[in-house]
C-alpha cells in the first residue's frame, strides 16, 4: 500500500515557529535576566516591588509569562534602566505571541490528530492490509470498529504495526508483501492454502486413532548409524503449534535397546494393518503407538514431496477405509482445502471469518469441547498461509545498480571466510580415517562427532573462532573447499533509492544495503511455485519476452555453482514447515535421515552418501555409490547457524562459508554494544562507498532518555516536548527504533526495527509503549529512514509510491588449493 500518511504537518511547522520564538526568547533572556539581578539589591527598601522583581526574574529564566498585574508591571519597568525596558516590554510582547502560538497550536494538534486517527481507521480498510490482518491478527480485524484508535490506544499501537509494516517494511506475510521476479508480470495474484503445521498435525492424529491408522503407512527409523558397537539413532518431535514450525530431533544412544531396534530395522514399509500384525500380542495397537512414541518407526507421509495441497492426499489415503467416521473426516479435510485454496479471493473480514468457522469445525464445535467417542482432531488450530504477488511489474532498470552490485561483491569478499567449524569437522574426519581416509556413509561419522561427550564444547570454540574473525578481511577468506561444498555466496537485501526510474537508469541513485543472508538459493527457493515459467504467460509462455521462470532460474544457479559435483536437495521439516516444503522440487533429493518418507520415494535411499579426505587441499567431499562427487543444497528459508541439532553438520559441510562482513546497515544480533553514556545521545556516522549505503546514520542512548508521557500531561504538550527533544539532538522527523538488550539474541522482537514518525503522535505513543515495554534494555537505536519515501521510485498503477526492497544473489569462484582472489558473478 502507499506509504504513511500520518504526520500532523501543520502542528510541526508551528512548533517549528514556537522554536524559533523560544529561541530569540532565551536570547533576550539573559541580558534582561541580568538587569533584574542588579536591580534587586536596590529594591531591599521596597520589599513588595523586590518579589515582583524576583518573581519576574524567575518567569525569564524558564521562559514563562510575567504573571502580574499591569500597574506592578509598571512600576517595576520604571526602576529599570532604558534598555531594561525596551527588554521587559519586547520579553512581555514575545512571550505573549509565543503564549498564544502554543494555544493555536494545542488546537490545531487536536484538529490534526483526529484527521490522523480518522486515516489510520482508513487505512485498515484497505483491501490488501485487510486481506492480511485477516492472517496476522483475526480478533483485531473483527473488532476494530469497537476500538477507539487514539494515539495512545493499545489498538492503535497495534494497528499501526500493521500499517507501517504493509506500508514501509518488506517481509513477505500474506498481503502485508507482495512478491515480483524481475521484469515478469505481476497480476496481483494471491495464493492461498492450509498451514503445513496443521496438515501434520492432522496425520498424527489420525494415524493414531485405531479406526483410521490403517489407512497409513509406517516405516522404520533408518537414522541408526553405528558408533563403534554402539547404535544411534536420531528422534523426532514436533511442537504443539505456535510461530515455528520445526521438528525438533535429538541423536540417542540406544544400545539398550539393540536388539528390539536390530528387528525393528529389518522391517519393510508396510501399512499400519501389516504393521499390528508383526507387534503381536494381547494389544498389538498399543504397542504399534509405543513404537511411534518412541521413535522406532515412523509415519509414512502420504502426500508427493512437491505435492503443493496436501490435504486431499491425506483424504484420499483415508477415503480408502469404508468407515462412516472416515468418510466424514474425508469430507472434511476436503472441505478445508477447498475454501483455503479460495480464501484469497475473499475480503479481509469474510477470510477472518470462513477461518474461524472452519477452525470451529476441526474443533467439532465453536467451543472446542470434545467428548469420548469422537473423531480425532489436531492439536495444532486450523490455519492458512497465502503467497500474494505484487500488481505492480517491477524491473530494475540497472547497469549502475549491477556496477554497485559487483563493487559491493569486491568489498565483500576478503570478509567471507571459511568457517572454523569446517576445520573441526575435517579433523574429526582425519583422526577417525586418517589422512586422506574414507568413510562409505557420512552420517556415521556425524552421528559420531555429535555423539562425542566433547561435541558441546568442540563446537561452541569453533563458533567463537568463527566470532572473532569477524569484522575485519582474514586470510580465511582464501582458504579451499571440495566440490561437494558451496562456493562464497551471499544474498544481498538492499533497495535502490531515486526519485524516478530514470534516475536509477542514469545512475542517479543509492543502493542501499539492508543485510546479507547465504546466497545459494535458500531465502527465495519457497516462492519458486509463484514464478514457474510455465505459469507466467496466459499463452503458455515461459513468461514476458520468453523468460525463465524463478525455478530454472535457481535451478541454474545451482548447477552452475558446482560444477564439478551432482547437486541434490536437502530439506528439513519439509512435512511439517510449510515454507520449506515448498521449496522442494527445485533439485533431486538428497533425503535427510530424519526426514520422513513420502508416497512418492523410497522407504529407504537407494544409496549411501559417502566421505573422502584430500589430503592435497586438506578438505572433504562427499561421494555417491559409484564415485560421483555429491553436494548437498539446503534451500530452507531458516539460516543454517539456526538449525539445532546434528544436521547443523551436515550444512557446515554444505555451505562452510561465513559472511564476517559488517558493510550493511542491519547490525548482527551477536553485536553487543557498550552501555551509552550516561546522559547522552551518541550520533553515529553512516558510511557510503560511491553508491553504496553500507551503514545508516544512528542515534543511540540509554532508554531512560527516550521521551515518555509523564501523569497529568497533555498530549499536546508530551508531543511538543518529543519535538523539542528531537530537535535538539539533530535526530530526522522519520527513523527506525530498535532496542538493544544485554545479550546476544536476548530479545528478537525488541530488535526488530520499529517505524518511527516524530510527525505522528501515534507512532510517538507507540513508540513510548514500545521502549517501556522491553525488559533489560541496555540502549535505544534510531536509525536513518534511508531511503526516505520521496525516494521510493516504483510507482503503482495509481502513481502511488511503493516501498521496495531487492534480493540478489552473489557468489564468487571457489578457492581451490592455491589461494585465489577471483571476480564473483
Amino acid at each position: 500500500m502507499e506509504a504513511l500518511d500520518l504526520a500532523l504537518p501543520q502542528t510541526v511547522a508551528m512548533l517549528a515557529r514556537e522554536g524559533a520564538l523560544e529561541r530569540r526568547l532565551r536570547d533576550a533572556a539573559g541580558p534582561l535576566s541580568d538587569a533584574l539581578h542588579d536591580v534587586v539589591p536596590t529594591l531591599d527598601d521596597v520589599p513588595e516591588l523586590r518579589r515582583v522583581a524576583l518573581k519576574a526574574r524567575r518567569a525569564v529564566h524558564n521562559l514563562r509569562p510575567l504573571a502580574l498585574p499591569a500597574d506592578r508591571l509598571k512600576e517595576l519597568s520604571g526602576v529599570l534602566s532604558g534598555d531594561a525596558q525596551r527588554a521587559l516590554a519586547g520579553w512581555q510582547e514575545g512571550i505573549g505571541k509565543l503564549s498564544a502560538l502554543r494555544a493555536e497550536t494545542d488546537a490545531r494538534y487536536e484538529e490534526e490528530t483526529e484527521r490522523a486517527t480518522h486515516r489510520l481507521r482508513e487505512a485498515v480498510a484497505h483491501p490488501s492490509l485487510a486481506q492480511g490482518l485477516a492472517h496476522a491478527s483475526p480478533h483485531l480485524l473483527s473488532h476494530l470498529t469497537s476500538k477507539p484508535l487514539e494515539p495512545h490506544s493499545k489498538a492503535a499501537k497495534s494497528v499501526l504495526g500493521y500499517v507501517s509494516r504493509a506500508a514501509l517494511k518488506t517481509s513477505p506475510f500474506s498481503r502485508l508483501t507482495a512478491l515480483a521476479l524481475d521484469g515478469h508480470r505481476a497480476d496481483g495474484a494471491g495464493h492461498s492454502y492450509v498451514a503445513q503445521q496443521h496438515v501434520r498435525s492432522w496425520l498424527d492424529a489420525l494415524a493414531r486413532d485405531e479406526r483410521f491408522a490403517p489407512a497409513f503407512e509406517v516405516e522404520p527409523n533408518d537414522s541408526i548409524r553405528h558408533v563403534g558397537d554402539r547404535p544411534y539413532v536420531l528422534l523426532s518431535s514436533y511442537n504443539g503449534g505456535g510461530d515455528t514450525a520445526w521438528r525438533s530431533e535429538t541423536l540417542a544412544d540406544a544400545s539398550l535397546y539393540a536388539p528390539l531396534l536390530s528387528k525393528i530395522g529389518s522391517w519393510p514399509r508396510m501399512t499400519v494393518a501389516e504393521c499390528l500384525v508383526r507387534v503381536g500380542g494381547d494389544d498389538p495397537f498399543g504397542g504399534y503407538l509405543r513404537l511411534l512414541d518412541t521413535g522406532w518407526i515412523r509415519l509414512v507421509v502420504p502426500w508427493g514431496q512437491t505435492e503443493r495441497r496436501p490435504l486431499p492426499a491425506l483424504a484420499a489415503a483415508l477415503g480408502r477405509l469404508d468407515h462412516p467416521a472416515a468418510r466424514e473426516t474425508v469430507e472434511l479435510l476436503r472441505q478445508l482445502d477447498s475454501e483455503a485454496a479460495q480464501l484469497h479471493a475473499l475480503p479481509g473480514i469474510d477470510r477472518a471469518r470462513t477461518v474461524e468457522r472452519l477452525a470451529a469445525h476441526v474443533r467439532n464445535d465453536a467451543n472446542g469441547t470434545k467428548g469420548a467417542d469422537e473423531d480425532p482432531r489436531p492439536t495444532v488450530r486450523f490455519a492458512v498461509y497465502e503467497d500474494a504477488v505484487s500488481d505492480v511489474t517491477v524491473c530494475v532498470p540497472g547497469a549502475y545498480v549491477r556496477e554497485d552490485l559487483a563493487e559491493l561483491g569486491r568489498l565483500l569478499r576478503p570478509f567471507v571466510f571459511r568457517s572454523h567449524l569446517y576445520d573441526w569437522l575435517r579433523d574429526e574426519f582425519v583422526e577417525r580415517y586418517g589422512p586422506g581416509g574414507r568413510c562409505p556413509d557420512v552420517f556415521a561419522f556425524l552421528w559420531a562427532v555429535a555423539g562425542d561427550p566433547g561435541h558441546d564444547r568442540k563446537f561452541t570454540q569453533a563458533l567463537m573462532l568463527d566470532r572473532a574473525a569477524m569484522g575485519r578481511p582474514t586470510d580465511r577468506a582464501w582458504l579451499p573447499v571440495s566440490a561437494s561444498s558451496a562456493p562464497p555466496t551471499t544474498a544481498v537485501l538492499y533497495q535502490v533509492a531515486a526519485a524516478s526510474a530514470d534516475d536509477v537508469r542514469k545512475g542517479r541513485h543509492r543502493s542501499v544495503v539492508n543485510q546479507y543472508n547465504p546466497g545459494v538459493g535458500g531465502l527465495i527457493a519457497r516462492f519458486h511455485h509463484l514464478f514457474a515459467s510455465d505459469e507466467l504467460g496466459s499463452d503458455g509462455a515461459a513468461g514476458t519476452d520468453g523468460a525463465a521462470g524463478l525455478t530454472e532460474h535457481l535451478r541454474t544457479w545451482i548447477i552452475d555453482a558446482f560444477p564439478g559435483a551432482v547437486a541434490r536437495q536437502v530439506t528439513l521439516s519439509g512435512d511439517v514447515n510449510g515454507m520449506h516444503h515448498a521449496a522442494d522440487g527445485i533439485l533431486p533429493p538428497l533425503r535427510w535421515p530424519g526426514e520422513p518418507s513420502h508416497t512418492d520415494t523410497d522407504g529407504f535411499p537407494g544409496t549411501r552418501v559417502g566421505a573422502q579426505h584430500d589430503s592435497a587441499t586438506g578438505t572433504l567431499e562427499l561421494t555417491g555409490p559409484d564415485g560421483e562427487t555429491v553436494a548437498p543444497v539446503y534451500l530452507g528459508v531458516v539460516p543454517q547457524h539456526l538449525i539445532p541439532g546434528v544436521a547443523r553438520l551436515l550444512l557446515c559441510l554444505a555451505d562452510p562459508w561465513v559472511n564476517g562482513s559488517r558493510m550493511c546497515c542491519t547490525r548482527s544480533p551477536f553485536d553487543v554494544g557498550p552501555p551509552p553514556e550516561q546522559g547522552a545521545v551518541e550520533a553515529i556516522v553512516g558510511r557510503s562507498h560511491g553508491r553504496l549505503v553500507l551503514e545508516r546514520r544512528a542515534w543511540r542512548f540509554a532508554p531512560e532518555l527516550m521521551p515518555r508521557p509523564e501523569p497529568g500531561e497533555t498530549p499536546a504538550t508530551f508531543f511538543r516536548r518529543v519535538h523539542h527533544w528531537r530537535t535538539a539532538h539533530g535526530i530526522p522527523d522519520e527513523v527506525f527504533l530498535s532496542v538493544e538488550g544485554t545479550s546476544p539474541m536476548s530479545d528478537q522482537a525488541a530488535t526488530k526495527p520499529l517505524w518511527l514518525s516524530f510527525a505522528s503522535p501515534h507512532a510517538v505513543w507507540a513508540a513510548a509503549s514500545h521502549v517501556g515495554a522491553v525488559g533489560q534494555a541496555v540502549a535505544v537505536r534510531l536509525a536513518d529512514a534511508a531511503p526516505d519515501r520521496s525516494k521510493y521510485w516504483v510507482r503503482d498503477g495509481a502513481g502511488l509510491r511503493r516501498a521496495t526492497e531487492h534480493v540478489s544473489l552473489l557468489r564468487w569462484e571457489r578457492p581451490g588449493a592455491e589461494p585465489a582472489q577471483g571476480e564473483g558473478q
